[in-house]
């Protein structure tokens, strides 16, 4: 699943168009039980993107509440993000274990660290930047945004299929990806030219 923005509602309300959050994409959605689910033109919202469509479009709307754990400190041990929450990992926090999320948010910024693998299940957005760094390998899949930017670090691999997005780097800053990166089927991949891959 996704996360993003109710920007558009047609006349007939089942259909309509949706902004992932964080970015300028835009995709027509297409849910016969739109009416039901509560959202108005501007509401968050969870949503599939199905990308077996010549034009991928969304279905499946729901509203999204955010819940939000900052770690700023050490912490021993695998953590899980489910739908709707937000994880920040900064000011010198550290994960030591596993992270896994399946249609969440994950920030790992300002020195916050993660000493173990990333994988994503389906539909979250991560970003590491100011600092932030990854020592494993980061896999993503299912509508996923990936952005390493503004001095973000991964040493390990990355492994990208069926998402929305890659970015490597950005106005702000390059990011640096030490091991490879693999992908498959992704629908817009953006790395500057103050970034550094497979340099390690």
């Amino acid at each position: 699943m996704a996360l993003g923005t109710v920007t558009l509602i047609n006349e007939k309300p089942e259909t309509g168009e949706v902004t992932l959050i964080d970015s300028t994409d835009v995709f027509a959605y297409n849910d016969p039980n739109f009416s039901s689910s509560g959202l108005v033109k501007g509401s968050l919202c969870t949503f599939d993107i199905d990308f077996t469509q010549r034009t991928p479009i969304a279905t499946n709307l729901q509203a999204y509440t955010a819940t939000e754990k900052t770690i700023a400190t050490s912490v021993d041990g695998d953590q899980t993000i489910a739908t709707g929450e937000t994880l920040i990992i900064k000011n010198g926090g550290v994960v030591k274990g596993n992270i896994t999320t399946n249609n969440g948010a994950l920030r790992i910024e300002d020195n916050g660290a993660v000493v173990g693998n990333i994988t994503d299940t389906g539909g979250s957005d991560v970003t590491i930047r100011k600092g932030g760094n990854v020592t494993g390998n980061v896999t993503m899949s299912n509508s996923s945004a990936l952005k390493v930017v503004n001095k973000g670090v991964i040493k390990g691999n990355v492994v990208v299929s069926h998402a929305d997005r890659l970015t490597i780097g950005n106005n702000n800053g390059g990011g640096i990806v030490t091991g490879t990166i693999t992908t498959k089927r992704v629908r817009r991949m953006e790395i500057t030219a103050t970034s550094t891959i497979n340099c390690g």
